[in-house]
């Protein structure tokens, strides 16, 4: 009996730690959305200012993302084959909510240049006129 017992509270235990872990993960995306949300607005104007077009930005999904690679914070996929963006950031980044707007920020930026560049590129031109223009720090460009 007393096996049972056991056995039933390390079930409800478990499941009660993975709907937690869901909970902030749901808490999370519902933060870095609405951030998402206010610097696009901010980053279509910008854009039109520096070249005079409109912004269209691609459809992203975003991912909380333990598997990036050490030395990124976040990374984004350009659209390819008829599926959306694809921002993924590490929970780390979760941990500052100034810090995670500029994660966004810069990640958004990738997005709006709409282009895969070399990595000796991906940060020149269009990106450093937009982040500059954005306020991103500069330890924040690269």
């Amino acid at each position: 009996m007393r096996n049972i017992i056991n056995k039933i509270v390390k079930e409800i235990t478990l499941v009660n730690s993975i709907n937690n872990h869901l909970m902030e993960g749901n808490d999370d995306l519902k933060t870095i959305k609405s951030l998402k949300g206010t610097i696009e607005s901010e980053l279509k104007q910008v854009y039109k200012k520096i070249t005079g077009k409109d912004l269209n930005l691609p459809e992203i999904d975003i991912k909380i993302d333990d598997e990036i690679k050490n030395g990124k914070i976040a990374g984004f996929n350009h659209p390819k084959n008829g599926k959306k963006g694809l921002m993924g950031i590490k929970p780390k980044a979760l941990e500052d909510k100034e810090y995670l707007k500029w994660v966004i920020v810069h990640e958004l930026i990738h997005a709006c240049v709409g282009e895969d560049l070399p990595k000796h590129k991906e940060h020149d031109g269009l990106f450093k006129k937009i982040a500059d223009e954005m306020g991103l720090p500069k330890e924040y460009q690269d």
